[in-house]
C-alpha cells in the first residue's frame, strides 16, 4: 500500500508539473499573411501557432486556432511574409572575428595594387606599429603591373615591421622579410603537402605563403590576431547575423579546443542568439581526442556533428587544385593534402561515425574527393551525408559520380558575384568558368546543394546568396549573366538556405521548416522572395527574426 500511495504521489505531481509547464508557456498564432513552410512539398498555410520554443500547428486558420486553443494569443501579419529562419552551411564566427585585426584592401576599395600600396605606405608612415596587417587583396580582380606581389614590395612599407597581407578567399598570403623571419623559414624549406612558399628566380623566398599548414604556421605568430577577444567578436557578428534572418551557423572548421570553448561560451551566453552546428578541423585529432571532443559533443545550441578536410585551396588564389593548368600559366594548383591522406581520413572519420565536410574548389581536388568517398563506400563503409565544400567547378563527368556517391556540395555563391569575371577572363577562361556554381545542373541531377558566405571570405545576407544563385549576374558587369542555364530556380535557392543545409548539419528534425513539433526559427518578410523581380530580392527587408519563439531581431 505505501509503495502505490508513493507512485500515486509521485505520478500527480509529475501530472501537476506537466499540466502547468503547458499552461506556463505562451501560445501564440500567427496569421493574415503568407507562410512558407519551405517543407517537403513548399507548401503554403494561412497560419502557424507557436507554443513556448516550438511550432505547435501549421495550416488552414480553423485548424491552427483549433489547434492553438481559446486562450492563444494572435499576431496580425497584416500581409507580411512568414519562411523558415536562414541557416549558413559554411561560416567561420569565431576565427572569422579575428579577422577584424587585419584591414580592409579589397576590390570594394582599391581597383589597383598599386594604389593598395600607396594606401599601405601611408599607414607605415604614420606613427609607429607593431604590426601591418591588410586582408583581401585580389591579383585575380585588382589591377596590378606585376604578375605576383611580393617581400620585395611589402620590405618598401616595412623592413622593422612584419607586414602581412591576407588573400581574398584565405587561401594564400604575401608577407615581408620580417615576417618570413618570425616564421622561422628560409630558402631551404622544402615545400611539402598543406605548405608552399613562393620563389624568386634565384631562388630565395619571394614572402608569398599558401597552404593550411604554412598559414597556420603564420597566423600563429600574429599577435593582435591571437590576442583578439574571439567570444566579443562572435557575439557581434551573432547579432548582425540574427538581423539578416539567420538562426543557425554552420562553422566549417573548429581549429581547436580553445575555440571550441569559446562556442560553447556563446551556446551559454544570451549575447548569443544563434545555434552553431560545428565540424572539427581534422589535422588537429590529436588535441579533439586529448580534449574528449567529438561528432557529438555539445547540445542543441553548439553542436559537433563531423570533420573538415581541405584538399586544396582557392581558385582566385590560384591554389584550387585544376585538371589542366590555369589560364596563361603552367601551374595547375596546389594539393593540401595527398589522395593517400584524403582516403584515410574520410575511412577514418566514419569508422568514428562522423560527417565529413571536405573542402574541393578545383576540379581535381573535387576528382580526389570523390576517388576517397567511392573508396570508402567500395571498402563497405557506412557514409554519413559526405558534403564538398565550396564545391566551385565541377565537370559534366563529375555530377553523375557526385550522385552515385551520394555525395552533397555547399556553394560559396558569391564566387558568381564578386569573381564571375576573373574566372571568365584571367583565371580560367569563358569555357570552364561556365562550370562554376552549378546551381541549375544540381537541380537537373537533383543532387542537394545549399549556399554559404564562408565568412569571412564573403559577407553577402541570405537573401542576397537566393537573389546570385537565381540571377548570376556580375558585380563588375550587372548586364552579363554568366551561365544563365545554371541559374537557380527560387524553390531551389531558397532551400540553399533553409532545408538543405538544416539537413546537411543533421539538423533537420530541428530546424529548416515550419512544420509541427519543430523549433519556431522563423522570420518576417516585407514581401515574397517568389514574386519580387529576381534582381529586388535582396532589397526585401527582414522585419523580425524569431529563434526558438523568442523575438531576435
Amino acid at each position: 500500500m505505501v509503495r502505490v500511495l508513493v507512485h500515486f504521489f509521485v505520478s500527480a505531481v509529475t501530472i501537476l508539473t506537466i499540466t502547468a509547464t503547458a499552461f506556463a508557456e505562451e501560445t501564440t498564432v500567427f496569421s493574415g499573411g503568407t507562410i512558407l513552410t519551405v517543407d517537403d512539398d513548399f507548401r503554403v498555410a494561412d497560419a502557424m501557432a507557436v507554443r513556448g520554443n516550438r511550432i505547435l500547428s501549421v495550416g488552414t486558420e480553423e485548424s491552427v486556432r483549433t489547434a492553438a486553443g481559446p486562450d492563444a494569443s494572435t499576431v496580425d501579419l497584416s500581409g507580411k511574409v512568414v519562411m523558415p529562419a536562414f541557416i549558413d552551411a559554411h561560416s567561420h564566427p569565431v576565427v572569422g572575428g579575428a579577422t577584424q585585426v587585419f584591414e580592409n584592401v579589397g576590390i570594394d576599395r582599391f581597383d589597383d595594387i598599386q594604389d593598395v600600396l600607396d594606401h599601405m605606405s601611408k599607414v607605415s608612415s604614420t606613427g609607429d606599429h607593431e604590426w601591418l596587417l591588410f586582408k583581401n587583396l585580389d591579383l585575380a580582380t585588382q589591377s596590378f603591373t606585376k604578375p605576383q606581389l611580393t617581400n620585395k614590395e611589402l620590405d618598401k612599407i616595412s623592413s622593422k615591421t612584419p607586414v602581412v597581407v591576407w588573400h581574398a578567399g584565405g587561401h594564400k598570403m604575401t608577407v615581408n622579410s620580417k615576417m618570413l623571419g618570425l616564421m622561422g623559414v628560409s630558402s631551404d624549406f622544402q615545400n611539402l603537402s598543406g605548405a608552399e612558399l613562393g620563389r624568386h628566380d634565384d631562388g630565395s623566398l619571394d614572402g608569398n605563403v599558401a597552404g593550411s599548414v604554412a598559414l597556420f604556421a603564420a597566423l600563429k605568430e600574429i599577435k593582435p590576431f591571437n590576442e583578439f577577444d574571439r567570444f566579443k567578436g562572435a557575439v557581434e557578428l551573432g547579432q548582425n547575423w540574427a538581423a539578416q534572418g539567420i538562426g543557425t551557423l554552420g562553422v566549417a572548421g573548429v581549429t581547436g579546443p580553445e575555440d571550441w570553448q569559446v562556442l560553447i561560451k556563446l551556446a551559454d551566453s544570451k549575447e548569443f542568439p544563434l545555434r552553431t552546428r560545428n565540424y572539427l578541423q581534422w589535422a588537429a585529432l590529436p588535441l579533439w581526442d586529448e580534449a574528449d571532443v567529438k561528432p557529438g559533443t555539445g547540445d542543441m545550441n553548439a553542436r559537433a556533428i563531423g570533420y573538415k578536410i581541405s584538399v586544396d585551396g582557392s581558385n582566385q588564389a590560384y591554389t584550387g587544385l585544376q585538371r589542366e593548368p590555369y589560364l596563361n600559366r603552367e601551374d595547375r594548383g596546389l594539393a593540401y593534402m595527398t589522395q593517400s591522406e584524403i582516403d584515410d581520413a574520410v575511412a577514418e572519420g566514419s569508422r568514428r561515425g562522423a560527417q565529413m565536410a571536405m573542402h574541393g574548389n578545383g576540379d581535381a581536388g573535387i576528382d580526389n574527393i570523390i576517388s576517397a568517398v567511392a573508396k570508402a563506400r567500395g571498402d563497405g563503409l557506412d557514409l554519413l551525408r559526405p558534403r564538398i565544400e565550396h564545391c566551385s567547378i565541377v565537370q559534366d563527368d563529375q555530377i553523375d559520380k557526385l550522385k552515385e556517391n551520394e555525395i552533397t556540395c555547399s556553394f560559396l555563391i558569391a564566387h558568381v558575384l564578386y569573381w564571375g569575371e576573373a574566372f571568365r577572363d584571367t583565371v580560367f577562361g569563358p569555357e570552364k568558368a561556365a562550370k562554376l556554381d552549378r546551381t541549375g545542373s544540381f537541380e537537373r541531377a537533383k543532387i542537394p546543394y545549399s549556399l554559404h558566405t564562408d565568412y569571412a571570405v564573403s559577407t553577402l545576407s541570405p537573401l542576397e546568396m537566393i537573389e546570385v544563385a537565381v540571377t548570376r549576374t556580375l558585380f563588375t558587369q550587372p548586364d552579363f549573366v554568366l551561365s544563365p542555364d545554371e541559374r537557380a530556380s527560387i524553390e531551389h535557392a531558397i532551400r540553399g538556405v533553409t532545408s538543405v543545409p538544416a539537413w546537411q548539419l543533421m539538423s533537420e528534425d530541428e530546424v529548416g521548416s515550419l512544420e509541427e513539433g519543430k523549433l519556431a526559427d522563423f522570420v518576417v518578410l516585407s514581401a515574397d522572395p517568389r514574386t519580387v523581380d529576381p534582381d529586388q530580392i535582396s532589397e526585401i527587408q527582414i522585419l523580425e527574426t524569431w529563434i526558438e519563439g523568442r523575438r531576435a531581431h
